[in-house]
């Protein structure tokens, strides 16, 4: 596939396709969902900590800061995770422009907290973000919007490695990033 999109010749190595397509290693982008994954699946605590090898340099930790001023069109996600009883989901809600671009609802794991069903919302909704097919012109931002000061909180703190929460800064990397009852990412 990348050998068409970079329109070369067959003998064109794996990598190098990748770099001319500019299409990230399948290799890479399974390694990056793995940590999630194991958590999610492998009956051990949904946000247990990260690893230190697997830390960012702190260098490339987003900042998450207030909202100051946003433009008219922007993408906007609305999340909510809730824990009732012994059932525990969440729900995430991409809209531009007064369009419904994406919606997804799931379950978790009934030893999830209401925090980490907020923040799976959240990387959900940041993950959908990048398979939507925008136009390459437009302005590429996005609001989160959310009612848990707790998860906007853990996400400022810079000295907390969890897998989630890390997952949510990865998916920031590279946009402006905002939090107060709602932050932004562009």
């Amino acid at each position: 596939m990348n050998i068409k999109i970079a329109k070369a010749f067959r003998t064109l190595s794996y990598e190098a396709s990748c770099v001319l397509a500019g299409v990230r290693p399948i290799r890479l982008a399974i390694e990056e969902k793995l940590p999630t994954y194991k958590a999610t699946h492998n009956n051990i605590e949904y946000d247990a900590p990260l690893e230190v090898r697997y830390w960012p340099h702190p260098a490339e930790i987003p900042l998450i800061r207030a909202p100051t001023e946003i433009p008219h069109n922007v993408i906007n996600i609305f999340t909510d995770g809730s824990k009732i009883g012994g059932k525990v989901g969440a729900t995430a809600v991409i809209i531009k422009d007064d369009i419904n671009l994406h919606q997804s609802t799931f379950k978790l794991h009934e030893r999830c907290s209401n925090n980490q069903a907020e923040q799976a919302a959240i990387l959900r909704a940041l993950e959908q973000i990048q398979n939507l097919q925008l136009a390459e012109d437009a302005v590429k931002i996005a609001v989160v919007n959310t009612d848990s000061k707790v998860t906007l909180d853990a996400l400022q703190n810079r000295n907390k490695h969890y897998i989630l929460k890390e997952s949510i800064r990865k998916e920031t990397r590279g946009w402006r990033t905002y939090s107060g009852q709602c932050f932004s990412t562009g």
